[in-house]
């Protein structure tokens, strides 16, 4: 048995005896037995159950030994098994990565007391050191209270946006229809009036404050759920601009591809040897082309002919690079 399940053990049996002892109490020694436990590990799970689970146990001077105070329920508070503690741990942990961003600020208090409560069952394995996540970008988060209010009320916001493409901000307006984190940033996606169509806004590149303005706009037909199936990123393209992809992937690369792909797909045909060539159907942006470029020579497009050639075209301007 593990160490915290020991630990576990010993809570119940302490509170077994306590509830037993109605109107009298239980003296140190009697738990150390029945527990074959030291008076130092005694003193430790007191003041743990006290702390960690509220227990109201009271040392009675008088009568030189421990009570319950009212009565207590310990299963309410550790009815949980070590395989859900685990589960918790890891989703508090996701949780706490977001615990910076503003819009998440009055979860706070709820994760820190999750944490604390469940990093005393992990605290002494190798479990409580074992998830580390990557930095989570929190430029721009500022913004997600105006912009979430923006979206329940489908009002339209006004800002300034500093594109990579141009030397100064320029003025943008945007119907908001929902949030993406994508890459490790965060983006607003809506309608822009100025361009008449769907397009994101990076949060890190919006220069000081939104302005919620009192313009109201219809209610969008708009599923993100959808409407991303067929993009690979964050450039927004109609759905018809979609076209099918045909990807080979080495042997080694189709067994990544397949444990994790980027993008649904369906799988055309296994060769021997274990490579495979797969089909998407996906809009064709500068984030797909650079996606299947990063795997080098362990994926070739076989269709389409234009992205092949795209292809081709970049990694001949990359070797140029090197020679």
């Amino acid at each position: 048995m593990s160490k915290n399940k020991n630990q576990l053990a010993r809570f119940r049996r302490i509170h077994e005896l306590l509830t037993l002892r109605k109107g009298t109490v239980v003296k140190p020694d009697e738990f150390c037995r029945a527990c074959d436990i030291s008076r130092r590990t005694l003193d430790n799970d007191i003041a743990y159950m006290r702390d960690e689970f509220e227990a109201p146990i009271i040392w009675d001077k008088r009568q030189h030994g421990y009570c319950y105070e009212r009565p207590f329920d310990l299963a309410a508070q550790i009815a949980l098994n070590m395989e859900d503690v685990h589960r918790l741990h890891v989703a508090v942990e996701t949780l706490a990565q977001f615990e910076h961003v503003d819009v998440f600020r009055d979860l706070r208090e709820t994760v820190e007391k999750i944490r604390k409560g469940v990093s005393g069952w992990v605290r002494n394995t190798g479990a409580a050191k074992a998830i580390y996540f990557e930095p989570v970008q929190y430029t721009g988060t500022e913004h997600l209270p105006i912009l979430l209010r923006a979206i329940e009320e489908r009002r339209r916001v006004n800002f300034e946006y500093q594109s990579f493409t141009k030397d100064k901000p320029g003025v943008c307006s945007l119907d908001p229809y929902c949030i993406r984190q994508y890459d490790q940033r965060w983006y607003v996606v809506g309608h822009s009036p100025q361009y008449d169509y769907l397009k994101p806004f990076a949060l890190e590149r919006i220069c000081g404050k939104l302005e919620l303005t009192k313009h109201i706009f219809d209610e969008p037909d708009f599923k993100p759920e959808s409407y991303f199936q067929h993009i690979y990123g964050m450039h927004t393209e109609p759905e018809e601009h979609a076209r099918e992809v045909i990807i080979r992937f080495s042997p080694l690369q189709a067994r990544y591809f397949i444990s994790r792909p980027f993008h649904p797909y369906h799988l055309v045909e296994e060769h021997p040897g274990g490579s495979i060539s797969v089909r998407l159907h996906v809009c064709i942006t500068i984030e797909l082309i650079r996606k299947i470029a990063s795997y080098g020579n362990e994926a070739e497009v076989i269709t389409p002919a234009p992205l092949r050639d795209t292809l081709h075209r970049f990694f001949a301007e990359s070797k140029a690079l090197y020679e």
